[in-house]
């Protein structure tokens, strides 16, 4: 019994503290107590100095409490910065009109041949009644058919893919631009409307453009196009760019042609003339003028998609105002998933040399187009190897064109794009108010009789478009917070909640290193006398 008391007692005695042990622990207590004294952080002294329990504890919640919230705080403008690190504003400055090019105005008659050139409902009417058609005017009609889409399929008419003949066809059978563009004015100055304006192939037909860059700017060398259409002949954009605009040393006569000034009287104006003998009603429909779309010079204009009519007889003035966002350099360096955008030089796309958001949405209907049905549609850029589809893929391209639109909604409900195709980080777009009146041109022609005479049984429209204002205000995409800004706002959040500066940090490196140091030289201790 005795040797077991002694054993007991050894193992408690064991387990009391040696004074070594008691004299470490004391000098760190000592030695926080000290640190607490001096620093800045709110509250410690509280915590460690000889209060009650109960203080301690109360001053300990509350600094638990602080530091929580300060963590919360910074933890939210963390997630601000990670997920949405740009923010647009308004730039500090109005941008002048003179900065800017005048947009592309693209117009596309409705009436898309010469009635007179040929009868597509005479050879309508021969096919209805299976009366036989030679082949020429069968392959002119089943060509124009691709383009009249407001009547039903014809079961005659099968052919899967069309040849090169088809733009053959298209611009033999076209409605002359000299006949349709009667007169012009640019700036308050007279212009040959067939020299400013450039006759293009896009989903409405032969189309004609103002001020539309040439197709080796806009396309890549191996895209295809026929003759002379999207050719801007003895112009090119060498003095700009598309995100940095005009080069300094551009002068007033560069192209894309300059927005000048704002007003009706520097506005372009178009004397539009249709002869009722050209017009057949069974291809292009019920609507009859033309279709108008402003856009960007560099983007290939879809006017099945985006456009306002003049319809005959009427005067349509469109009071332009331009909307312009450009990107800092900050802000290059975050991903594209971030700033939600794609500068233009960081998407490469197939056809086009530069990036802009309709251009790459048409490159993802080519190439879904294709992969489905084997050819493309004869508006969609392609090489000379590239099949043409005809009436017999009909179906497959309305199906191809439907299921691309499910899967780019579908994806973007899910947070992604199908086609990827952001917004250019710099962009360009303009918003248009329109005003039409009736054109009584016969009182006007008699007062006017030494520009144009009247023809009898023709339409006549009028077309002006023009700035609202000499300058406007240009958005700006910029971080939400840089580095100085993150620091700014992570030190005042420690400060506000826990009193902690950069100084504080410094004191606990100086307790932690230099201060041990010197008390063990002085005093022979760490924690001092």
């Amino acid at each position: 019994m005795a040797h077991e008391n002694n054993e007991q007692t050894d193992d408690e005695m064991s387990n009391i503290p040696t004074t070594k042990q008691r004299g470490f622990w004391h000098n760190v207590r000592k030695y926080l107590r000290e640190y607490t004294e001096v620093t800045g952080v709110h509250g410690l002294r509280y915590v460690t100095e000889k209060r009650s329990r109960t203080e301690k504890v109360v001053w300990a919640l509350l600094l638990i409490l602080s530091l929580g919230g300060c963590i919360y705080m910074i933890s939210e403008i963390m997630y601000k910065y990670e997920n949405t690190p740009v923010v647009v504003s308004f730039a500090t400055e109005d941008t002048p009109l003179y900065q800017i090019p005048f947009p592309a105005i693209t117009i596309c008659p409705e009436a898309k041949h010469n009635k007179q050139v040929f009868g597509y409902r005479d050879i309508y009417r021969q096919i209805q009644k299976q009366e036989k058609v030679d082949e020429t005017n069968f392959t002119k009609f089943s060509h124009l058919h691709l383009l009249c889409q407001d009547i039903d399929i014809i079961a005659t008419i099968a052919n899967k893919t069309v040849g090169p003949d088809f733009f053959e066809t298209l611009d033999e059978i076209k409605i002359d631009p000299g006949e349709m563009f009667i007169d012009c004015s640019y700036n308050d100055e007279d212009i040959e409307c067939e020299d400013f304006f450039t006759p293009i192939i896009i989903d409405e037909g032969i189309c004609y453009s103002f001020n539309i860059l040439g197709r080796e700017e806009v396309f890549k060398d191996h895209v295809y196009n026929y003759a002379q259409y999207y050719h801007v002949p003895n112009k090119s954009a060498d003095y700009f760019n598309i995100e940095t605009g005009y080069k300094e040393n551009a002068n007033m006569n560069t192209y894309p042609r300059r927005a000048m000034m704002s007003g009706a009287d520097n506005a372009l104006l178009i004397f539009f003339n249709i002869d009722t003998d050209y017009i057949d009603p069974i291809c292009n429909g019920i609507f009859k003028g033309f279709r108008v779309l402003i856009h960007n010079p560099w983007d290939v204009p879809r006017l099945t998609k985006h456009f306002f009519r003049v319809p005959f007889s009427k005067v349509v003035v469109a009071a332009m105002e331009p909307e312009i966002i450009v990107t800092s350099d900050t802000v290059r360096k975050f991903k594209p998933e971030k700033r939600k955008c794609f500068m233009h030089d960081e998407r490469p796309l197939q056809y086009f040399k530069f990036y802009s958001q309709p251009n790459c949405l048409l490159e993802c209907q080519t190439n879904y187009t294709l992969k489905k049905c084997g050819c493309v549609q004869y508006f969609m850029p392609r090489n000379n190897k590239t099949a043409i589809c005809g009436n017999g893929l009909s179906k497959c391209v309305e199906q191809a064109e439907s299921e691309l639109k499910e899967k780019e909604l579908e994806s973007r409900l899910g947070g992604k794009r199908f086609c990827d195709c952001r917004p250019a980080c710099t962009n360009m777009k303009f918003s248009v108010e329109t005003s039409h009146s009736d054109f009584y041109f016969k009182e006007y022609f008699e007062t006017h009789t030494q520009k144009m005479n009247e023809k009898n049984g023709t339409y006549w429209s009028v077309l002006q478009i023009y700035f609202k204002e000499e300058q406007f205000k240009t958005m700006e995409r910029n971080e939400l917070y840089g580095i100085s800004d993150l620091i700014s706002n992570f030190g005042g959040l420690l400060g506000l909640f826990t009193g902690f500066s950069l100084i504080s940090l410094v004191e606990i490196i100086y307790f932690c290193s230099l201060r041990i140091f010197c008390n063990e030289r002085m005093y022979g201790i760490w924690s001092g006398p």
